[in-house]
C-alpha cells in the first residue's frame, strides 16, 4: 500500500485511493484486530477512534434549529454555495461538503488500519523490514525524480502527464515538490535509524586494505543498500528546493541527536559527524548550492509569500466555525465563499496543517486529535525509555521523522496527501510498537 501510494502520483486522485481503501478493508479483515486494545495503547487507540467518530458526527443530519445553534453560519454559507434560498424544514449535516467528508473519513480509516497493522507487524519483529522496503522504494522514487528532471519538461508528472492542479510544481512521482519533501522527510530518518540499528562492531585493524575490504563488504549488506538509499533521498530532498523540507530536515537531525543523547558514545558521535559531513559533501557536489541559495534569497526577499494572506482567510473560517468546523474535506468548499484575495489562484489548502485541521474539524475533532497526540507522545517516551535493544535506533529515527513533519506542518499540509498519511502511520507504528519478546 505504501509503495503503490508513492508511485501512483501520491494517491491524490480517486483512481489511486480506491485500491488503497479496498486493500485496507482486506487488511483489517485478515489482521482481525482485537476489540480491546492493550493497556499501554488503550488511551491512544480510543482517542483515535473518538477522532474518527467526531468527524463522522459532522455527517449526521440535524434539525434547522439545532444546526443553527451549533453552527450559526453553516446555513448562510451553504445557501451562498447553492446560490439558492435554504429549505426551512430540511435537516442538514454540519459538513458543508458531505461527499468530501465521507471521502476524507475513508482515507483516515485507511491510515488507521495501516497504523494498527504495522504496529502489530513491528511487535512481531518486522520493523526493520518495513524500514528497508520504505528506503528502497524511496530510492527508486528519488532516482525517477532525477531522471525526469533532467530529461524533459519539468512541469510534467513522470515526464509525460500534466497535473490537474493549476500552478503545480511536479517533482518525482508527486504533483507538488513540497509534498514529495514530506514523504522524504519521513523516509530519510527511518533509513538512518535502520543503518544505526543494524551496525555491528567491526574487527579492529590498522591495515588500509583491510578497512577498504570491510567497507566494500558493508556496501553489499542490507544496511549498506539502505544507507545508499538514504543518501539518494537526501539528494532528492535538497534538489526539490523545498524550503520547508530543508528546514525540517535540519530539525530532524537535531531531533534525532536529542532523542539519542543518552545512547550516543563518543565513537558513535564521531562516526555520525563524519557521516553528516560526507553526506553534505555529496549534496554539495551533486546538487550544488546555487538552487538552495536562490530559494534562500527568495525567502529573504518575499518572506512567506502568499501564506500570511492564506492564513488570514483561514482564520476567518475558524472564527465562524469554531465548534464543529466545516467538515473534513470541506475547506475548499468553504473557501468558495471566504476567499477575498485575487481569483487567478484558488486557495485549496491552508498551507498550515494545524489551521487546516481546525478549520475543517473545529473543537469537535480538534480536542480528540490533541488528546491522541498527547497519548502518542507519552507512549513513545515510555517505549523509548524501556527499549534497550539496538532497534531503539529505528524507533529514534521514526520519532525524528514525525518531529520533522510536525515542524513542516507550520508551512505545508503534506499529511493531507494519502501517500504521506500512510507512511506517517507506518512511522508512528515503528515509533510506539511493543518490542518483540
Amino acid at each position: 500500500m505504501i509503495v503503490w501510494s508513492l508511485f501512483a502520483v501520491g494517491a491524490v486522485y480517486v483512481w489511486a485511493t480506491v485500491p488503497l481503501m479496498a486493500a485496507s478493508a482486506v487488511l483489517a479483515t485478515l489482521a482481525r484486530f482485537q476489540p480491546r486494545p492493550s493497556r499501554e495503547t488503550r488511551t491512544l487507540d480510543w482517542m483515535l477512534i473518538a477522532s474518527v467518530a467526531a468527524a463522522a458526527a459532522q455527517l449526521v443530519p440535524l434539525s434547522p434549529a439545532l444546526r443553527a445553534a451549533v453552527s450559526p453560519h453553516a446555513e448562510a454559507i451553504s445557501s451562498a454555495i447553492r446560490l439558492g434560498p435554504p429549505d426551512p424544514a430540511a435537516w442538514q449535516p454540519l459538513s458543508l461538503a458531505p461527499g468530501s467528508t465521507e471521502y476524507s473519513i475513508a482515507l483516515v480509516l485507511t491510515a488507521l488500519v495501516v497504523f494498527w497493522a504495522a504496529r502489530r507487524s513491528c511487535s512481531r519483529g518486522l520493523a526493520l523490514q518495513i524500514a528497508r522496503y520504505v528506503a528502497i522504494a524511496g530510492m527508486f522514487a528519488a532516482l525517477s525524480a532525477f531522471a525526469f528532471r533532467a530529461g524533459g519538461d519539468r512541469s510534467l508528472i513522470y515526464g509525460r502527464w500534466h497535473a490537474l492542479d493549476a500552478g503545480a510544481h511536479p517533482f518525482g512521482p508527486f504533483v507538488n515538490r513540497n509534498h514529495f519533501a514530506t514523504w522524504l522527510l519521513l523516509a530519510c530518518p527511518l533509513a538512518a535509524g535502520y543503518v544505526a540499528a543494524t551496525l555491528r562492531p567491526r574487527r579492529l585493524t590498522t591495515s588500509a586494505a583491510a578497512r577498504l575490504v570491510d567497507a566494500f563488504e558493508w556496501l553489499g549488506t542490507g544496511a549498506g543498500w539502505v544507507g545508499i538509499a538514504g543518501i539518494v533521498m537526501i539528494l532528492a530532498l535538497v534538489a526539490s528546493t523545498s524550503r520547508s523540507g530543508l528546514v525540517a530536515l535540519t530539525f530532524s537531525v537535531a531531533g534525532s541527536v536529542w532523542l539519542a543523547r543518552r545512547r550516543i558514545t563518543r565513537r558513535a558521535g564521531l562516526f555520525g559527524l563524519f557521516a553528516l559531513l560526507a553526506v553534505g559533501a555529496a549534496v554539495g557536489a551533486y546538487v550544488g548550492v546555487t538552487p538552495v541559495l536562490s530559494r534562500v534569497d527568495e525567502t529573504l526577499r518575499i518572506g512567506a509569500g502568499a501564506r500570511p494572506r492564506i492564513w488570514q482567510e483561514t482564520l476567518r473560517i475558524i472564527r465562524d466555525f469554531p465548534l464543529t468546523g466545516t467538515g473534513l474535506g470541506g475547506y475548499q468548499t468553504a473557501m468558495l465563499v471566504y476567499q477575498q484575495t485575487g481569483w487567478p489562484v484558488f486557495i485549496n489548502q491552508a498551507h498550515n496543517q494545524y489551521l487546516h485541521l481546525f478549520a475543517e474539524g473545529g473543537f469537535l475533532v480538534g480536542i480528540p486529535v490533541a488528546l491522541a497526540v498527547a497519548a502518542f507522545i507519552r507512549l513513545f517516551c515510555d517505549r523509548l525509555a524501556q527499549d534497550t535493544s539496538s532497534s531503539a535506533w529505528l524507533r529514534i529515527g521514526a520519532g525524528a521523522a514525525i518531529c520533522a513533519v510536525a515542524l513542516q506542518g507550520f508551512w505545508e499540509t503534506g499529511l493531507r496527501i494519502p501517500a504521506n498519511g500512510l507512511l506517517f502511520a507506518a512511522a508512528a507504528a515503528v515509533a510506539v510498537h511493543r518490542p518483540p519478546r
